[in-house]
């Protein structure tokens, strides 16, 4: 057993024989011990049980790794010669946070969870049961005592998207030393970026295995967008909210401009209603507000209604609306439904994304650039499609004090649309990285 597999079996003993404390001090880590605890069994009563034929098992920390390796993922179980055969390739899905299960819909598994503890009797069990034909980790949540596992069982190991972000704590002279030998033995990694293949490399990815593919999640979010406004979701949001100003010449049923803020903390939410007063104290054009929390749960849905009403602000939750179009005149709507803010962005004229002000990290800025949205997010990110968005027009960096300046600055509808153009054509130039990772991954597949 290697370093990295000694020390993630080590914090998983540590946490087990913790868990009556975590359940006190930490009840979100005491969870999420717990469904990792029991994921060996899940997967063991799903995989004794298995149909028969070629499976590949995919790993990704939350929705959005697992969103990005889809298009690669499904382009494999198509070409898969046990589907020319007349047997169904099958897929299980496993994430590390709750939020992976919105990925679900778009990966269509025969099995999804939680992943088994990282350590080596879990670890072998659960291969043991499944019997993948190709253990797949998503963009940068690599586990050294799966890896392991996998290597004593003859599977083969690829990452896909990878990425290693700046001041990344596994980049640290420490962590290379502990992890080098997991990352030495996957067997193919495409790399999002050559900047992320040489940082892979420098963390023990042998540079045989390594192609730079680019990130597949730039495929998705282009056929997200496409197909909301295809299947009729940008209009079924369009007729609860109204229009907008998406026309960009203030001829809509309403003329102020539509922000829809997605996956935000309440960090950004405080800066975007604070941004909101600055602007009509200014004698700006007033801004609708589609705030989609990133954690929609009840608590915190009832605090941002309440400070929205404490302000002075029209303020109503989505699912007070339904299918009528009492939204129109709310200065501020809260979407407290999950899964749908890809589809949701179709119905803006302008996009902020949270998690750049402070907190737990930017989240996906290309969905909104998708959709031919101008994006705005905060300053403090690590995301390198983030910069090169904002590099090519599509995007603006705004700091919590400058947010109401521009906001003004995107009220005026020429320079919106230069921004618009420039999200939409960066996304499009960044597209193909799903077929090209299917076919690094093809070699890897049972013929």
């Amino acid at each position: 057993m290697n370093a990295g597999a000694r020390l993630t079996e080590a914090v998983a003993g540590v946490a087990l024989a913790a868990a009556p404390l975590l359940r006190r001090a930490r009840p979100d880590i005491a969870r999420a011990v717990a469904a990792r605890r029991g994921a060996t069994a899940e997967l063991g009563a799903w995989g004794w049980g298995r149909a028969p034929g070629p499976l590949v098992w995919l790993h990704g920390a939350s929705a959005g790794e697992l969103l990005g390796a889809a298009p690669a993922i499904r382009g494999l179980r198509r070409s898969s010669s046990a589907l020319r055969a007349g047997a169904r390739a099958q897929l299980v899905v496993t994430y590390g946070s709750p939020s992976g299960r919105a990925a679900l819909a778009w990966l269509d598994p025969d099995h999804s969870g939680p992943p088994p503890l990282d350590r080596a009797r879990d670890c072998d069990a659960a291969l043991a049961a499944v019997r993948p034909a190709l253990l797949v980790f998503a963009k940068l949540d690599v586990w050294p005592g799966l890896v392991a596992a996998a290597h004593r069982a003859g599977v083969p190991v690829a990452l896909i998207n990878g990425t290693v972000r700046d001041g990344s704590r596994r980049s640290g002279a420490l962590a290379r030393r502990l992890f080098r030998a997991s990352y030495a033995r996957l067997d193919a990694v495409g790399a999002a970026s050559p900047e992320d293949a040489r940082r892979l490399e420098a963390l023990g990815v042998r540079p045989k295995a390594m192609t730079v593919t680019g990130d597949a999640a730039f495929d998705l979010a282009l056929e997200r967008a496409d197909r909301a406004r295809a299947d009729g979701s940008a209009v079924f949001f369009l007729s609860a909210l109204g229009p907008g100003d998406r026309a960009g010449d203030g001829a809509a049923d309403r003329s102020a401009p539509r922000l829809v803020a997605g996956s935000t903390w309440p960090v950004d939410e405080r800066a975007l209603l604070d941004a909101a007063a600055a602007v009509r104290r200014g004698g700006g054009p007033g801004w609708q507000f589609v705030i989609a929390p990133h954690e929609p749960i009840a608590a915190h849905v009832d605090a941002l209604v309440a400070s929205c009403t404490a302000r002075g602000e029209r303020v109503i939750r989505w699912s007070e609306i339904g299918d009528t179009a009492a939204g129109r005149d709310a200065s501020v709507i809260v979407f407290d439904e999950v899964g749908r803010l890809a589809e949701l962005y179709a119905a803006g004229d302008v996009a902020y994304v949270g998690g750049g002000l402070g907190g737990a990290g930017l989240h996906n800025v290309l969905e909104p650039a998708a959709a031919g949205l101008p994006v705005i997010f905060g300053p403090r990110h690590d995301r390198a499609d983030a910069r090169a968005l904002a590099s090519a027009g599509g995007a603006l960096v705004s700091p919590a004090g400058a947010l109401a300046d521009t906001l003004a600055g995107l009220a005026h509808p020429p320079r919106r649309r230069r921004h618009a153009r420039a999200a939409r054509a960066f996304v499009e130039a960044g597209a193909g990285a799903g077929a090209r990772t299917a076919d690094l991954l093809r070699p890897l597949w049972p013929s």
